[in-house]
Parts: structure tokens; C-alpha cells; sequence
């Protein structure tokens, strides 16, 4: 596939994705089309690890426009997008509309900072775009870079992107960023396995590494140490970013702008002592060429490069590049290069030195990597399990991407018979992702707030739980959570035909907790995964939830903050939410599945779940009540105290407890009563 081609299948799949609304004005369709495009482009860009987790709104007057921000308080740094749509596919984007979008992204945040924004604009104060306003405000004096980006379809020359500069008050640099279809391209080729990293240094940085080479009779490593510079090492990053540390077991939620803080001070207060306080990088590779010169050896290329221990260092280096108190001419960073030449065991040797390269720092469960026996085990259901007969998907399976860019490799693997039988077998709309299921489950389990943290948050509370109570991945749970993705996809498809504005991601997770709440989680999920389809009835509910969810997140009278997306993460959100559902009529009867729960009792044990449904009755005002009495009378021991706490949380969290939480649970209170504890 050319970059071309690329160009084409994106298009094709963004107005396949606005056909499915039944939209004919073509002025809503041109408005879908760009924020389509736009998510897309940042999805890339969160893949390539560059931003952390951007949200979509929409600004525009004569001056000041904006298509979507983001702010990292760890990288210290605002990040602000505005779309350029290409007249034609891969068309030429002029310097002069470049620098026009960076002039509009420039005045959207000086009007933010100065209160002129709304000026002769007719905005309602609740609209998302105030609450953007109202974050740029509360940056002030605490960023070190104001990075604006510019995203379009079109095709940019690098020489049309300023330099950085610093701000009139030079409390923080502006960086200026493009992200063309060429960029994009790229990301796509190394999501799907196509791009392999090679580093001629003498042409890309005009040096080469000296470097010394281990002396052993080792046919199948050869084993060098450098020392690189920190200006080429960010460099390197900024360019391939995930590609580089995709061999990096502890990678998944460390590349993602995260700033080491211990790493940070250094590179800022003390950076020649950076190669003294640092252990380096562990670095592999299948070729490298050498520049012998007397006695002295050179690196001069490395193919297929990979960073499989130092991927924080690297990431913590390249986020300062910019950074106006670091100076990076005076790092440099201690780096291993480990050259395999057993090319049939080249993927596992590399995984084994990723493996003790990171054994010096546990690798935490919360990490969750994708070789989980859960995620494998749901892989294997998807490539397995058939949609049932009697629907349009009959013959099809759906496609759990248990990594990254997973779909997108198997199916570019294939000649074009082949691939074309692949999207017969798993069509596009049923691919589903881990952090999709995290937010779904969070959802289900009725704790939007968990869901709507950001897609990496969420996915971090999700595998910890998923640690902590293992759940036996039969058909039947497979089944039942292919149905919640469909509920939750039909509630996606209402949400975006419904005329609200803005916060659909808040509204989705909301809106399926609220069904979760109001079925009492007895959905008839047989009947959705047979027919894949939702009964007319419980789409009627989901229409009805729409402005009732919508009114909830926004409303000024109700919310704690100005703020939707803080708002939507407490706790308090959804309980005020479920006091008005309970005004609300229950489902149908007939959606309710009746053998919900002799199906789901696992243990089989009628005591086990008496003492589970005994502990699950206590509210949370009774563990916390039993916390502050516990600290007062020294009766329980710390650990207790804190597990006694945790209860009371998980109460409120609406997280149902395991048979060996709720034993331990009625043990802790057991002994409370004991000592004289009275609620």
C-alpha cells in the first residue's frame, strides 16, 4: 500500500463510518467528516506516544479556532490542534495555510488567557469550549511549552514548521508541530509491522558512536557499549517514538508523555552528571555497521533497532528537547548494543534480554501486558466463537486485538483473496480492543466515573481488578461481553443522531451504566447475542436516557465544578444521577434475563453466596463509621483498617465482592463487634 492508497482507505472508512447515521444534510456531513478525520489523525498520534489523551471540541471565529487539547501536568505542557482539511486526497497544504492554523491556535489561547474569547460570540456558557477556556486560565505560570499542532489529510513541506520560540514573557516555549497524511502513513506502517528502524548516524546527525565490542566466541550475539549523545537519543525518539521500544515489556503505560520526575530534575539542575546518576539503555538490533580507524571502532548504522530497557529515560529525554531550562549537549546516556545473528530465534532472544534487561525493577501487575493469560484467553474465544446463524453477520467472528495494530497486521499479512476473506470473517465493526472492554465493563459494573479517566486510566483500574478477581473466561462470559459491546456501540450510533453537542464519550459510559442500574444487570444478553441487535424496547430506553444524561453531565444547578470531564470522574456524579433514575420506569420485564443469577453463581455453593450477598448489603457509611472507630480505639491492625476501607469504597463504587473478599470482610467485622464496635 502507497501513501496514496492510504489516503483513499481512510476516506472510504470515514464515510462509511457517517453513512451509518443516515445523515443526508451535507453540511452535518461535512462537520462529521472533519471530526471524524480529526479523531483518527490524534488516534495515530496517541499510538505513536507523542500525546497523551486529547479531547475533540470544535471553535471557530474569524481569528481563533480550535479542533481539539489536550494538558499534561507531569510533561508540564498545553497542547492545542486545529484541522486542516486538503481540497483533494494527499493534496499540497501551503505554508501559508500552516502558518495561518498555528496564527488561529495562537489568538484561541491568548483570547482563553485574557477573557475575549466569547467576546460577539453567541456560546451557550455550558458548551464544552468554555471549559477549555477555563483550563488554558488555570495554566498559567505552571507550563513549560505551549505545543500547537497542526493535523490535516494534505500533504506539508517540513520547511513551512517555525522554530520554537519562547513567549513574550519567556515563561514557557511555543512548539510548533505538523501532522500530515505522510506522518500519519508512517504511524500506520509501523502499527502494522511495515517499518523497521534503521539509524544511519553520519547522514542523520553527521557522527558516529565509538564504541567498544565485547571479545567472545559468541555466534549468536555480539555485544557493544557506546555512549550516545542526549540531542541524537531524543531526536531518534521524537522520530519513531513506539516503533522504537515496541520490544519494551514495561513500555505499554510508560511512553505515554509520562515525564520521570527524579529524571526530569537531573536533565534540568544538574545535566552533566546525567551519564553518572543513569544506568543507560539496553538496546538490540539484527545488523550494525562498523568503522574500524586504527585501534578506535565506529558505529556508523544500526538496523532494526530497538530500546528494550531505558524506554523511561529515552521518552523522559526526548519530552525535555524543548524544554528552555534543559540543556541536552551536555547529556549523555551509557547505551548496550546487542546484535543477534539466530534469525529463526531472533523475536525470542530479543523478548528474553527484554526480560532480564527489566528484572532489576519488578514489573508491576497494574502493567497488565498483553500476554495476560485473561487477554489470551479471550483471544482465543474470538478466533473460535461464530456470530450465531439467523443475522446479517452469520459466518463472521468478532476480533479481540490483543495488541496493538494486531488487526491491522494480520490483515495486511494477507494476499488479496485472502484479506478479502479476513474482513468477510472479521468485518471492521466488530474489532474490539482492551481498553475498549475496560471502559465498557467499568461502565457496566456502574462506575462510569472509572470509565470516562482517559482510556490508559481506565485500562490500569481494569487490570488491577481483572488481577485481583480472575474471572473464569467461558463461552458464556465471552458471549455476554461481546453483548455489552454491542448495547454500548448502539448507544454510541443514538448519542451521535441525538442534536447534543459534545461530551460523547461522558455520555456513552454513562448512559450504559444507567442501563446497567436500571435492568439490575439482568439483561437478556442471549437474545443480543443471537440476533445481534437490541430489543426495540430497550433501544426506546436508551433514546430515552439520551437528554436525561445529557442534562445531568451539564447542568449548571447539579454539577460541582464547571469542569464536565472532572465532573463526570467523581463519584458523586453517578450517585446523583442514579437518585433521578430511580424516578424512572424499570426496563421491561421482558428484557431481563430470569436465570441470571443461578447462570452466573459459579461456586455453586449457596453458603459462599449468602455470605457475599450478606457483606454486599452493608453500605459503605458502615465500614468507613467502623474505620474512624478502629483508629480510636487501636483494635484492628493497620492492614485491616486500610482493607476495612477498602470496602466501604468498593460499596460505593458499586464493585461487587469475591467470596474470599466477603469471608475476610465478615472476619474484620466480627472482630469489630468482638471489641465492642456499635454502628
Amino acid at each position: 500500500m502507497d501513501i496514496i492508497e492510504f489516503a483513499e482507505q481512510l476516506d472510504s472508512e470515514i464515510k462509511s463510518e457517517i453513512d451509518k447515521n443516515g445523515i443526508e444534510d451535507e453540511h452535518i456531513r461535512k462537520e462529521l467528516y472533519k471530526s471524524e478525520l480529526a479523531s483518527r489523525i490524534i488516534e495515530y498520534m496517541i499510538d505513536n506516544g507523542e500525546v497523551g489523551a486529547p479531547e475533540l471540541c470544535r471553535f471557530q471565529k474569524t481569528k481563533a479556532r480550535i479542533t481539539a487539547y489536550d494538558y499534561n501536568s507531569d510533561a508540564e505542557s498545553l497542547d492545542l490542534f486545529y484541522l486542516i482539511k486538503a481540497d483533494n486526497l494527499a493534496s499540497n497544504i501551503n505554508r501559508e495555510k500552516i502558518h495561518k492554523g498555528f496564527e488561529y491556535l495562537v489568538t484561541f489561547y491568548n483570547e482563553a488567557m485574557e477573557s475575549k474569547l466569547f467576546r460577539g460570540q453567541s456560546i451557550d456558557i455550558n458548551d464544552e469550549i468554555s471549559e477549555v477556556a477555563d483550563l488554558i486560565k488555570s495554566t498559567r505560570g505552571k507550563i513549560n511549552q505551549l505545543r500547537l499542532y497542526i493535523i490535516t489529510d494534505g500533504l506539508t513541506e517540513p520547511s513551512s514548521i517555525p522554530e520554537p520560540e519562547e513567549s513574550e514573557e519567556e515563561e514557557f516555549l511555543y512548539e510548533y508541530n505538523v501532522w500530515d497524511i505522510q506522518r500519519i502513513f508512517q504511524q500506520y506502517q509501523i502499527n502494522s509491522g511495515k517499518t523497521r528502524v534503521e539509524i544511519d548516524f553520519q547522514n542523520l546527525f553527521k557522527r558516529e558512536l565509538q564504541c567498544i565490542k565485547m571479545v567472545d566466541d559468541n555466534p549468536t550475539v555480539d555485544s557493544y557499549l557506546t555512549i550516545i549523545p542526549g540531542t541524537i537519543l531524543a531526536s531518534i525518539y521524537k522520530r519513531y517514538s513506539q516503533a522504537l521500544l515496541e520490544k519494551n515489556v514495561r513500555t505499554f503505560l510508560q511512553f505515554k508523555g509520562k515525564v520521570n520526575k527524579n529524571i526530569r530534575k537531573t536533565l534540568r539542575e544538574q545535566p552533566n552528571m546525567f551519564f553518572s546518576y543513569n544506568n543507560g539503555i539496553s538496546t538490540t538490533a539484527s545488523k550494525v555497521e562498523i568503522r574500524e580507524m586504527g585501534r578506535a571502532s565506529f558505529i556508523t548504522k544500526i538496523y532494526d533497532w530497538q530500546i528494550v530497557n531505558g524506554g523511561q529515560t529515552t521518552a523522559s529525554i526526548s519530552a525535555l528537547m524543548n524544554d528552555k531550562k534543559v540543556d541536552l549537549n551536555q547529556v549523555y546516556v551509557p547505551m548496550k548494543l546487542s546484535v543477534i545473528h539466530d534469525k529463526p530465534n531472533y523475536n525470542s532472544i530479543v523478548k528474553d534480554i527484554s526480560t532480564f534487561a527489566n528484572s532489576q525493577t519488578a514489573i508491576k501487575n497494574s502493567d497488565f501486558t498483553a500476554n495476560d493469560p485473561y487477554l489470551i484467553e479471550l483471544e482465543n474465544m474470538s478466533r473460535n466463537i461464530f456470530v450465531p446463524g439467523n443475522n446479517y453477520y452469520t459466518g463472521s467472528k468478532w476480533f479481540f486485538e490483543r495488541m496493538r495494530g494486531q488487526y491491522i497486521d494480520c490483515k495486511e499479512q494477507l494476499n488479496k483473496v485472502d484479506s478479502d476473506a479476513f474482513m468477510r470473517t472479521y468485518p471492521k465493526e466488530h474489532k474490539i480492543t482492551k481498553t475498549d472492554i475496560a471502559k465498557i465493563e467499568s461502565a457496566w459494573n456502574r462506575t462510569p466515573y472509572d470509565a470516562c479517566r482517559g482510556a490508559e486510566q481506565c485500562y490500569k483500574l481494569f487490570a488491577t481488578s481483572i488481577k485481583r478477581n480472575r474471572p473464569l473466561v467461558t463461552e458464556s462470559y465471552y458471549t455476554k461481553l461481546i453483548s455489552k459491546c454491542i448495547i454500548f456501540n448502539k448507544i454510541d450510533e443514538i448519542v451521535s443522531s441525538q442534536s447534543q453537542r459534545g461530551y460523547k464519550a461522558h455520555m456513552n459510559v454513562y448512559i450504559l451504566s444507567a442501563i446497567s442500574y436500571l435492568s439490575d444487570g439482568k439483561l437478556d444478553f442471549n437474545y443480543i447475542w443471537e440476533r445481534h441487535k437490541l430489543q426495540d424496547e430497550l433501544i426506546a430506553k436508551i433514546e430515552e436516557l439520551v437528554p436525561i444524561v445529557w442534562k445531568h453531565l451539564t447542568s449548571t444547578d447539579m454539577m460541582t465544578t464547571s469542569n464536565v470531564s472532572a465532573w463526570s470522574r467523581k463519584t458523586e456524579c453517578w450517585d446523583k444521577l442514579k437518585s433521578k433514575l430511580t424516578q424512572t420506569v424499570k426496563l421491561h420485564a421482558c428484557l431481563e434475563q430470569p436465570d441470571y443469577y443461578s447462570s452466573n453463581n459459579t461456586s455453586g455453593d449457596n453458603n459462599q453466596q449468602s455470605i457475599v450477598n450478606e457483606m454486599m448489603s452493608i453500605e459503605s457509611n458502615y465500614w468507613f463509621s467502623l474505620v474512624e472507630w478502629a483508629k480510636s480505639h487501636n483494635s484492628l491492625t493497620p492492614m485491616e483498617i486500610k482493607t476495612a476501607r477498602n470496602y466501604g469504597t468498593y460499596k460505593s463504587r458499586g464493585k461487587k465482592l469475591s467470596y474470599k473478599e466477603a469471608e475476610n470482610a465478615k472476619r474484620i467485622m466480627d472482630k469489630a463487634k468482638e471489641n465492642g464496635f456499635e454502628e
